[in-house]
């Protein structure tokens, strides 16, 4: 990636660094402009004079602000911080409340899991400079600190209640609580602390895994259930082991065999016996797993004792 355009928003950055107090901080507000313009037009290297000056030093100053409202928030949550987690909770629990009654809490840890996600897949402001050099990158949904932590986390729940409010208007009954798998484990402070870490070496460990294994589990991850964000986030990390999905998403253990010209039978053992093999290097893998993988469909035939 050329540095070009990246240096075209520079000087933007460094003054409302300079305006605010904070000039050390330059290097991690532009990766989030960076990557702002790169949402905003869709484009990995967006010409920076298209967006027009005013909205940049809008954007940048934006930036600035709430990175230092919020920045060692969003780390802590990253680094799965127990505090900082029941604090967003209590936060989302108050929010949809006044909109869902009974069933805010169901709401309020619906919201935490889709909010963790983003955090989870996207930069927090520890690692932005070194994301930077890189070239900056992230998924489309990456909270990129335009606005207040608190006012986009409170949209969050309150979006949930309103489209479960609008789906129950158009069928004529009442609203209900976000489905949640029975026994799905709930996102906590020790996996948000490792995922970040885990991720990449648990896909290269399914790399590694045996043809048939490495398809079977590859294509469970193009599966509906599994989280957009989450899906955006490993074609990225691993685009070469997600070429054999064609940008598809199979619902079903039939379509993956249909795709793959081979039988259900033979996926099913093979994610099994995957599974078990990367269970049998890190137990960490199998959590992990767990999370990316909710659909009843995938879960291992035989436990590892």
């Amino acid at each position: 990636m050329t540095a070009t355009w990246l240096e075209g928003l520079r000087p933007v950055c460094k003054r409302a660094c300079v305006e605010a107090g904070s000039p050390k901080k330059t290097d991690v507000v532009l990766f989030y402009l960076a990557r702002w313009c790169q949402k905003k037009t869709k484009q990995d290297e967006p010409d920076p004079t298209a967006t027009g000056d005013d909205a940049l030093h809008d954007a940048a100053a934006r930036t600035v602000r709430n990175l230092e409202a919020d920045g060692r928030r969003i780390d802590r949550l990253v680094a799965g911080d127990a505090d900082a987690l029941s604090e967003l909770e209590r936060l989302l629990l108050a929010s949809a409340r006044p909109r869902a009654k009974e069933a805010a809490p169901e709401y309020a840890q619906e919201a935490l899991q889709k909010i963790c996600i983003v955090l989870l897949t996207g930069t927090p402001p520890s690692r932005a400079a070194d994301a930077l050099r890189q070239g900056p990158r992230g998924p489309a949904n990456e909270y990129v600190f335009q606005s207040p932590f608190e006012f986009w986390a409170r949209a969050v729940v309150i979006r949930l209640v309103i489209d479960a409010h609008r789906g129950a208007a158009r069928e004529g009954r009442g609203p209900s609580p976000p489905a949640s798998e029975k026994g799905a484990t709930r996102l906590d402070s020790a996996f948000l602390k490792e995922a970040h870490d885990q991720l990449p070496a648990l896909l290269e460990a399914i790399r590694a895994l045996s043809p048939g294994q490495r398809l079977a589990l590859t294509l469970a991850l193009c599966h509906p259930d599994v989280d957009e964000l989450v899906r955006e986030h490993l074609h990225e990390l691993a685009p070469d082991l997600f070429e054999k999905c064609g940008g598809r998403l199979f619902a079903s253990d039939g379509e993956i065999a249909e795709h793959l010209g081979t039988t259900r039978q033979s996926i099913t053992s093979n994610r099994s016996l995957g599974r078990r093999a990367l269970a049998e290097q890190d137990s960490r893998w199998e959590a992990l797993l767990d999370h990316l993988l909710p659909h009843k469909s995938t879960r291992p035939i035989h436990q590892t004792g």
